[in-house]
């Protein structure tokens, strides 16, 4: 028989053990979130909201964003408020919902004291424009959104769409699934300005974002019984397909050879011809270089892109050929530069094809201008000017009094021999190149023009 006081005393001790904060589960913070909400209407701020139920005081309250298509996410702090029955109110607003269609997938994140973190459930709402009576119609690739016309010509302009789908796959060897384009056409300029957000050329027509898989054009009353409508949306649809075949996260193809392949695919080679004449007479035209990541503004110079674009693709295919097409494109599509994809397809660089087609219409190329190689400059005392352009210094010392100048890419004596970047550098290096041209990709819209 045990004693009573000895039993006592190990009850206690129990006790106090069961009591010990490392031991108690309930005494560590907890959160927990109701289901988050957003409103994303065009040209209204674009708002975020959750509440959330915590144990203590926040430390931190951030949104986490992300879009498809695009690489990462974005975190904004929020604006944190305590309701009348204890919970949390967390809220972020922008000014800009960015363009329709766009679609947002975000979640709170609570940080509190001590760093312990919570992510909230996530929730996703698309940017839409309320100011009109939308119809949608779709076929196997493409849905059509559309207002004042008839179901009718709606879907003659859906067949078009599709009929673009199938001309652009074939011309450049996509044989997998084209992913699913949205196209919204408005009858105003004002209204489309306004659905495609901020950073547009006041010039443009109709615009294709690969950020959202979404195009945009406009069709004036004034255009209905036209040409116009299928040659915008082929024109579209066409950067749809390019952008789609092409598509890596390291190296954008050029923009002209993007925007030349859309005027080709939609209204031919020629019908450009009479603008690049005009430019060729007025000694305006621009070498391909210049126009590979963006055309100029104004009315006549970035028509005049256009005319070039549409040439130098003529010209590629009259000379190559569409199998010479398909293989600049795979080309792209793994991320080459633009040598290397012209180097497959043609057997020369990009600035070679540039000046065959320059010389296909009697163009000489304008001399160029910019940053030249800076002079050597002074050296130390002592330091003598290498035997050879380009090779090590001998390290003979110089007349006293006499400032020795060393050749380009020289070394002074005794300099340490260059050393490779060790194996994580070159990683981060290569790294920060990818997101970059990412960046550029989804930074760039493709325009048409009237």
């Amino acid at each position: 028989m045990v004693p009573l006081t000895r039993t006592l005393a190990g009850a206690l001790l129990l006790g106090a053990l069961a009591l010990h904060p490392a031991t108690v589960a309930a005494a560590a913070p907890t959160v927990s979130f109701d289901a988050p909400s957003a409103t994303a209407v065009l040209l209204q701020p674009l708002q975020f909201r959750d509440t959330f139920h915590a144990s203590v005081r926040p430390a931190r309250v951030e949104l986490v964003v992300s879009t498809p298509y695009v690489p990462g996410s974005t975190v904004q702090d929020a604006t944190v408020t305590q309701a009348a029955d204890g919970s949390w109110r967390a809220s972020v607003t922008q000014a800009d919902t960015g363009s329709v269609n766009t679609v947002y997938r975000y979640a709170f994140r609570v940080t509190l004291p001590g760093g312990v973190t919570r992510t909230g459930p996530s929730g996703s709402v698309t940017v839409v424009d309320t100011r009109f009576a939308w119809q949608a119609i779709s076929g196997a690739t493409v849905t059509l959104h559309w207002y004042g016309v008839s179901t009718g010509t709606a879907r003659t302009w859906l067949q078009a769409a599709e009929a673009a789908i199938r001309r652009g796959a074939s011309a450049f060897g996509l044989t997998g699934t084209v992913p699913h384009l949205d196209f919204f056409i408005y009858n105003d300029s004002a209204s489309f300005f306004d659905a495609i957000g901020s950073g547009a050329n006041a010039d443009a027509a109709g615009v294709y974002i690969p950020d959202t898989h979404t195009a945009f054009g406009t069709v004036l009353p004034s255009d209905l019984g036209s040409d116009w409508p299928v040659t915008e949306i082929a024109h579209e649809v066409t950067h749809h397909v390019f952008e789609v075949a092409t598509h890596n996260p390291y190296h954008v193809p050029p923009l002209w050879l993007d925007e030349g392949l859309a005027v080709y695919y939609s209204e031919g080679p020629d019908q450009r011809a009479a603008d690049l004449q005009q430019g060729i007479a007025q000694g305006l035209i621009v070498p391909l270089d210049g126009l590979s990541g963006a055309f100029p503004s104004g009315t006549d110079a970035f028509v005049l892109s256009y005319a070039e674009a549409v040439s130098a693709v003529n010209y590629f295919l009259r000379t190559y050929g569409t199998a010479s097409l398909q293989r600049l494109v795979a080309t792209y599509a793994h991320g080459a530069t633009d040598d290397q994809a012209f180097q497959a397809a043609t057997g020369g660089t990009a600035a070679t094809f540039d000046a065959a087609w320059l010389a296909s219409i009697g163009v000489r190329p304008p001399p160029t201008y910019g940053p030249r190689p800076a002079p050597a400059g002074p050296v130390p005392p002592g330091w003598a000017p290498s035997a050879s352009p380009g090779g090590q210094s001998a390290g003979v010392p110089a007349p006293t009094g006499a400032t020795a100048i060393l050749a380009p890419g020289a070394a002074p004596p005794d300099a340490p021999s260059s050393t490779p970047l060790p194996a994580a550098a070159v990683l981060l290096l290569a790294s920060s190149t990818a997101l970059v041209a990412a960046g550029r990709r989804h930074a760039r819209a493709a325009w048409s023009a009237r």
